[in-house]
């Protein structure tokens, strides 16, 4: 060891070391603050990526959850179709009521139109669906609405004049028919798009 290095001051040696030590520490801080820089942004990329998938993921769920709806609705037109041709007519025949066939086919037409409107629609997506699948739904109502007015009310009013009741069959066939559909309709409203009532048109 020097003579100066013995007179050196331990103090101002021990003041000198520390600053070695902070610029040292100094020198280290910038490559700790990259590595955990590089870790940040590996972890932000990894949410990044899961996000995605789930998003996808919940986009192909909800692709699937719409097109079930829709076949769904198409189901319920069919349906509602079937029932006016194939029990309704028989009913009002077993009742020797006059069957209005021209009042009847109109009816089946606008149901088999709004069958093809929402057929249309399971190869088109975003916010012309939703619309038209709206409008489609009012429509079912509305065709609903008046089959019950102007022909299962009168049926079922003129039946319940008859001293002697017909043969019941076929409508009773169609009751049962007519008030389970009423109500999946009615599911298919709520679930949806607004309340909209059908179930004021069960027949009791």
């Amino acid at each position: 060891m020097s003579e100066e290095e013995a007179n050196q001051d331990p103090a101002q040696a021990t003041g000198e070391e520390a600053e070695d030590k902070d610029q040292s520490a100094r020198t280290e801080d910038p490559l700790s603050d990259l590595s955990e820089l590089e870790k940040i942004k590996k972890e932000l990329q990894e949410e990044k990526e899961k996000a995605a998938q789930e998003l996808e993921e919940g986009e192909e769920e909800e692709d699937l959850r719409e097109v079930d709806y829709l076949q769904k609705l198409i189901t319920l037109c069919v349906q509602f179709d079937h029932h006016v041709g194939m029990f309704l007519m028989p009913s009002y025949i077993d009742c020797g009521l006059k069957y209005n066939h021209k009042l009847a086919d109109s009816y089946m037409k606008h149901l088999v139109t709004i069958q093809g409107f929402l057929r249309l629609l399971e190869k088109v997506d975003g916010v012309t669906r939703e619309a038209v699948t709206k409008d489609c739904i009012i429509r079912l109502r509305n065709v609903l609405q008046e089959i019950s007015k102007n022909m299962v009310k009168p049926l079922y009013k003129e039946v319940g004049l008859m001293k002697k009741k017909p043969k019941m069959e076929n409508l009773d066939n169609f009751k049962t028919n007519w008030n389970e559909r009423l109500n999946e309709m009615q599911q298919a409203c709520d679930f949806e798009y607004q309340k909209l009532d059908v179930k004021a048109l069960t027949v009791n």
